[in-house]
């Protein structure tokens, strides 16, 4: 956070509240904060609404910076209001066009009203799917307080209606994480879905990976393919109890900035205890100490999600499998005017570090590519987080045993007995939630 820059006694003043003394607010912190400081423009038109000059002095290369007023609740979606995720998927030959329900919070009206991951949808509000309308769904479904959902099962080569859920919002709250030991071939492999990398997560995922160690696991699959990202210290933490033969004074990140930042260094302990909310040597006691780690990964997967990979890889051997993530190698922190009285009430999230690991690679704004590409719609219909039949963790599996092919067992999770060719997304609630994700810093 930051308060207001020095006054030129040359410069003009505005109304209080004006379109003008706002942007100029914005510009003068963009001008100190930015990345792309030295690109911004000499003369902007200050008369613009507030949220249009923003996007007006935005550099092209930059996707993720926001502008926003705090008491202006964000967009609503039907994880917020429901508790769930989905996907809207066109099939290649039959042309086809189905929800498809891929994750259901605990603890949340979705989930109380029986939805499941897997699920298929038919209708929404009475309304049936087509290629042309699937974006509309995603308006359709957040008009209100109660949406209406059609299940429908596969069975002989077509989807039929089964019945019908009448759901109302309601609250949900922070995702606990999925771990499992799996043993297979006489293997102990963990297994843990992180849902996001909030603040204070590594502290639950202490005692899971406590019990990764207890059990003397050789492999770990960490699954973020709808990981949309979060604190580093978060990222950083949970690479402190993966990485072999670390410490403390470890490098992790690399921050590069403009001429007014410049370029800091920060080691894996300072990164991991930045906001104090878990001891760095309670890390190293559940640290795994592994030669490779398999990462899960999707369109989804984002920022913080990223700079795990990315950060991770000097140390020990990453594989992503998967697909391409979605490229945010950069971060920032909240920028708001700190006067008092408080004279402009707009916050801003700018880009304001490009991103490093420890031997200074970064570069992945187009995405991280998978090291095996493989789509999760591969085999339907989708089964829960830990599940050996799910089709990236079941790779994932084949490649620590040596596998070549997908097991038999896998394809025959799929009721028209077959592998699934590659599906059409249409639309996606993850993605969406990705593409608006940041990766939060601090100064």
């Amino acid at each position: 956070m930051i308060g207001a820059c020095k006054k030129d006694n040359a410069k003009r003043e505005y109304p209080q509240g004006s379109n003008e003394q706002v942007n100029t607010w914005i510009l003068d912190s963009l001008r100190r904060y930015y990345y792309w400081a030295d690109q911004l423009p000499s003369k902007p038109d200050l008369a613009q609404v507030p949220g249009t000059f923003f996007s007006s002095v935005r550099n092209t290369a930059d996707r993720f910076s926001q502008l926003y007023l705090p008491d202006q609740a964000g967009a609503p979606s039907s994880r917020s209001l429901y508790g769930f995720e989905y996907a809207i998927i066109q099939e290649p030959v039959t042309g086809r066009v189905f929800g498809l329900i891929k994750c259901v919070l605990k603890g949340s009206p979705a989930e109380r009203y029986g939805l499941k991951r897997g699920n298929y949808i038919s209708k929404v509000n009475g309304k049936s799917f087509t290629n042309s309308n699937a974006r509309a769904f995603d308006q359709e479904l957040l008009n209100g307080r109660n949406t209406k959902l059609m299940l429908a099962e596969f069975k002989e080569g077509q989807y039929i209606d089964q019945s019908e859920l009448n759901m109302i919002a309601g609250l949900t709250f922070e995702q606990p994480a999925v771990h499992e030991v799996i043993e297979r071939e006489k293997l102990k492999i963990g297994y843990v879905y992180i849902d996001g990398f909030s603040a204070g997560i590594s502290g639950t995922l202490i005692p899971v990976f406590s019990a990764f160690k207890s059990s003397g696991i050789s492999d770990l699959i960490i699954d973020l393919r709808y990981n949309s990202g979060g604190d580093v210290s978060e990222a950083a933490a949970l690479c402190a109890m993966i990485a072999p033969g670390i410490n403390y004074d470890t490098d992790f990140i690399t921050y590069k900035g403009n001429k007014n930042g410049g370029t800091r260094k920060e080691s894996i302990g300072a990164a991991a205890t930045f906001d104090q909310r878990v001891d760095f040597n309670t890390l190293l006691q559940s640290n795994l100490s592994l030669k490779r780690v398999f990462v899960l990964a999707t369109g989804a997967t984002a920022s913080a999600s990223e700079v795990f990979i990315n950060n991770l890889k000097p140390y020990m051997q990453v594989r992503v499998i998967g697909e391409k993530t979605v490229g945010k190698d950069e971060a920032s922190f909240l920028i708001r005017d700190q006067r008092i009285p408080r004279q402009v009430n707009w916050e801003m999230y700018p880009i304001i570090y490009k991103l490093f690991n420890a031997q200074g690679q970064g570069g992945y704004s187009a995405g991280i590519n998978p090291d095996i590409e493989m789509s999760e719609f591969t085999v339907l219909p989708l089964v829960p987080f830990g599940n050996i039949n799910d089709a990236l963790l079941s790779k994932a599996l084949d490649q620590i045993s040596a596998q070549k092919k997908i097991s038999g067992k896998l394809s025959a999770v799929n009721e028209a007995g077959t592998v699934q060719k590659k599906m059409l997304v249409l639309s996606d609630s993850h993605v969406s939630k990705a593409v608006h994700s940041m990766v939060f810093t601090h100064r």
